[in-house]
């Protein structure tokens, strides 16, 4: 049995969708159930009474962004749900923009989502979404709980500081589920520390490659700067090394201030990804040099 929820306040697109789900599924072999709700709230209740195999979420229902705005709460509940948000009216690359802060707000750090997620207009063909998410579907029916240790153990790796060993678990999940987002950003992420390569990505255009990179860049070496100030490691994020940093004094009010500067940069690349310009790149190059000077 294959679960399918629909989440659409259009009873004409609902039937469309579930055609399209049916002929995406034809020859398959399985039987499909369908789940419809005209509204998000009942979406919602439909979830927590049963579980699903796949949803697909309209962006827009009485208010514009209703089920844009439902998204965080459904990624946190149903971290292994399968999504297809479909968009009508809102431009696909700004929706994937700003479902990209619930992706990556906590980049290569704690959250984890083992899921197909797609974000599709209405008059796209659907057929190749809808076979991968049945198809990781089938997948992570045999490997949830191997994918759930495996980000644990690259999550481990990448605490204790052993990169290398944190991207070969990466690449074992995309050899169970190829195509596996979240782990195929962070190689690319783990991947592209060098500087000068997450640039490379900006000028070919990859935007949300090139600022999870930076983003991660920048982290790297403010951590790594803490740890050479203090000779310790902290536990925690950037704030709690600025912390630690104001508490022994080593610091001067100068050095803080690119520090600062430095943690703003690293948000923007995280929260903003589209306003990442070669510009941001060159303050974040300036501001690293004279952070780490010797003086």
């Amino acid at each position: 049995m294959y679960r399918v929820l629909i989440a659409d306040d259009d009873y004409e697109d609902r039937e469309l969708l579930k055609l399209e789900i049916t002929r995406a599924l034809k020859g398959q072999d399985v039987e499909v159930r369908f789940y419809e709700a005209p509204s998000v709230a009942r979406a919602m209740e439909i979830l927590r009474a049963q579980p699903m195999d796949l949803l697909t979420l309209d962006i827009e229902f009485d208010k514009l962004n209703e089920g844009l705005d439902a998204l965080p709460g459904i990624f946190d509940q149903y971290p292994m749900l399968n999504l297809i948000v479909v968009s009508g009216k809102l431009n696909k690359a700004e929706v994937t923009e700003q479902l990209f802060r619930f992706t990556k707000d906590n980049v290569l750090k704690s959250k984890r989502w083992v899921r197909h997620f797609d974000v599709l207009d209405k008059k796209d063909d659907k057929t190749g979404a809808i076979i991968d998410a049945f198809q990781f579907s089938l997948r992570r029916h045999d490997s949830a709980e191997s994918l759930r240790e495996l980000f644990a153990m690259a999550e481990g790796h990448l605490e204790s500081g052993d990169v290398d060993k944190c991207l070969s678990v990466y690449r074992r999940i995309q050899d169970l589920t190829p195509g596996e987002r979240e782990s195929a950003d962070n190689i690319k992420a783990l991947e592209g520390q060098s500087f000068e390569r997450a640039l490379d990505y900006l000028r070919r255009g990859d935007t949300l490659a090139a600022a999870l990179m930076l983003g991660y860049h920048v982290e790297s070496r403010l951590k790594a700067y803490a740890r050479r100030t203090l000779g310790r490691s902290i536990g925690g994020g950037l704030a709690d090394c600025l912390k630690e940093l104001e508490k022994s004094r080593r610091m001067s009010a100068f050095k803080r201030s690119i520090f600062l500067k430095l943690i703003r940069s690293r948000n923007r690349a995280v929260h903003s990804p589209s306003v990442i310009s070669e510009e941001e790149f060159e303050a974040v190059r300036e501001n690293l040099i004279l952070l780490e000077a010797a003086f």
